[in-house]
């Protein structure tokens, strides 16, 4: 079985170390490590020559003329996976350090089930924070049986529970779905590409589990939702302009107009509270106005989306 795990890394080399050192001591050894690097300016290339990773064999490098962003890292990470001819794609950022066995406890999980679901698009490791705080927690796939029952505890005498959203963090991929479904929307540069990557997977490919005793720590400064009205960081508050867009895009895909429009009055009222509380104001008002007349007015690559299907590798 060809496993190739793809990391995505922009300026972080001291997690990045501890991330690529924690895969490569997986109880479950992979078959290549694919770091691509989002043109980082901290030293990240010298470090992974320092430290002689650009020797071992299984780990490709691949250094970005510029930063496309965490959905793009991805898109071309996945990409370099298929044309490695990967059975699996074990994806994550720099800033994950999956449990010496994260993965074996995924592909045990499977074993288990592989013959009751052979068309299982992902399964998705359980994420805590470095204080041991729920994080990257998934979204339980609560469709119904014929007989109007919810299924998601299936398979949880095997620790596992289905769910249809997930995050970019310590997620394992069927290739096949992959070559179903497409690559990433590498046009959402951050935030909610992982969702309607992980949505497409579900609606179009199979079903995925979250498995309960694969866990990664996820070294995020901010181990809390991310959100608008609460963003402190005033260098990341353009940032935003993206989850607003992107998140409006796939409501509408996936849920539909009802849903769309319950979500952009939300964002309505979202410029409301900046307005009354919290610093930076006038700069988080004009990136949600900006994100919603993004989305409403079409400025984005709509061809690119609705081609999203298509690997061009």
């Amino acid at each position: 079985m060809n496993l190739v795990a793809v990391v995505v890394t922009y300026n972080r080399k001291i997690l990045l170390k501890e991330c690529i050192d924690s895969i490569l001591n997986q109880t479950t050894p992979i078959t290549e490590l694919i770091i691509i690097d989002n043109n980082s300016t901290d030293g990240t290339y010298e470090m992974l020559e320092k430290e002689k990773y650009l020797d071992n064999s299984i780990i490709c490098y691949k250094k970005l003329e510029k930063n496309i962003g965490g959905a793009g890292g991805f898109h071309e990470g996945i990409k370099e996976a298929i044309r490695h001819h990967a059975d699996w794609v074990w994806i994550m950022d720099d800033d994950t350090i999956p449990n010496k066995d994260c993965l074996e406890k995924i592909f045990i999980a499977r074993e288990k089930i592989k013959d009751k679901n052979k068309n299982i698009s992902f399964f998705a490791s359980s994420i805590y924070g470095e204080n041991g705080e729920y994080m990257n927690v998934p979204t339980v796939d609560t469709s119904v049986e014929k007989n109007g029952y919810q299924n998601w505890y299936e398979f949880l005498n095997y620790k596992m529970i289905k769910i249809n959203i997930a995050t970019f963090v310590s997620l394992l991929i069927n290739s096949e779905a992959i070559k179903k479904v497409g690559l990433p929307c590498k046009q959402y540069f951050i935030w909610g590409d992982d969702t309607e990557y992980t949505m497409r997977l579900t609606k179009y490919y199979g079903p995925a589990y979250m498995v309960g005793d694969s866990i990664a720590i996820h070294k995020r400064k901010l181990a809390k939702a991310i959100n608008i009205v609460n963003e402190e960081q005033k260098n990341r508050i353009s940032m935003h302009y993206f989850m607003i867009r992107n998140n409006l895009i796939n409501t509408k895909e996936y849920k539909g107009t009802k849903e769309m429009i319950t979500l952009l009055i939300q964002d309505m009222k979202s410029i409301i509270l900046v307005a009354i509380k919290g610093k930076y104001r006038m700069k988080k008002i004009m990136t949600i106005l900006k994100g919603i007349f993004a989305f409403l007015f079409k400025r984005y690559d709509v061809k690119a989306f609705k081609n999203r299907f298509i690997i061009e590798v």
